[in-house]
């Protein structure tokens, strides 16, 4: 059996579980993290939109977007930009041949293999990548800034094993 066809078989089998049966305490728990993701996301888009202006001259929104989901995983190849955007081959090829000629990104051979192409950011856009990542971090931590440290540590811990239970799903499930 494929990769597709495994993934197509456990997607179906997670549809068919009705959570209606379910103890009313794990329905609580997914409103609550549905809450958090829809809250999460608003402000994440919000930042985006925000900053995409500054750009939105050089830019289209929807490459930023994408630019934004790869920064953190550069240099990589073309397959991981597939992976981090939902991208087709030809698309990906497409948004990184524009991030090339916008003076984003480079190509470069794989020391290790000489027929994957690595692609990185120029040094330019690493600067810009960082004053965009402070102006981020500043925007995270104004939400932050009247809790006490009792529970900047209690949200930093959530946040440890948010990542950690969607990093172990997206190895054990390809996506």
């Amino acid at each position: 059996m494929t990769t597709s066809e495994n993934s197509k078989k456990r997607k179906s089998k997670r549809e068919q579980v009705p959570l209606s049966g379910k103890p009313e305490h794990l329905l609580e728990r997914v409103e609550v993290f549905k809450k958090m993701c829809r809250m999460l996301e608003v402000k994440r888009r919000r930042f985006l939109e925000d900053d995409w202006r500054h750009y939105s001259k050089l830019i289209p929104q929807q490459q930023f977007i994408h630019l934004m989901m790869v920064r953190h995983s550069l240099p990589c190849n073309l397959a991981k930009i597939m992976r981090l955007t939902g991208m087709t081959s030809a698309g990906a090829s497409i948004f990184v041949d524009k991030m090339v000629k916008m003076g984003i990104f480079e190509r470069r051979e794989d020391s290790a293999d000489r027929r994957s192409i690595v692609i990185k950011f120029t040094g330019r856009a690493v600067e810009s990548i960082e004053r965009l990542e402070d102006r981020l971090n500043r925007f995270i931590l104004q939400f932050f800034a009247d809790c006490d440290e009792k529970d900047l540590s209690t949200l930093e811990e959530a946040s440890r094993i948010v990542c950690r239970v969607l990093d172990s799903r997206d190895e054990n499930d390809g996506k």
